[in-house]
């Protein structure tokens, strides 16, 4: 059954939209696509709100997955996930991580 992780993520004071945007299509996509747990990884830059409320995060990631077990097994084992992480926390300040099921 496909599942989803989503992560609501804000850029981290003093750093860049365009360095991180930048870092993403250079590095985590290509990371995160080659896991062979992830069947499709997209971020999503938030633009504003929909109605009259405050956006509180930048970004969107959408992860859709076969398996939650396998998907975290393969985050565990990512070569070079020390440096990632570093790396991605060097742009990413405030974070949210969440799973689902699409019902069908």
């Amino acid at each position: 059954m496909t599942s989803h992780v989503f992560f609501l993520n804000s850029l981290r004071p003093g750093a860049e939209a365009a360095d991180y945007e930048r870092w993403l299509r250079d590095v985590d996509y290509p990371t995160a696509r080659s896991l062979p747990s992830i069947k499709s990884y997209n971020v999503v830059r938030v633009d504003g709100p929909l109605r009259e409320a405050s956006a509180p995060y930048d970004y969107v990631e959408i992860v859709e997955i076969q398996d939650l077990e396998n998907y975290r097994q393969d985050i565990a084992g990512l070569p070079g996930r020390a440096q990632f992480v570093e790396q991605l926390r060097s742009f990413i300040g405030d974070a949210q991580a969440f799973h689902g099921t699409i019902i069908e």
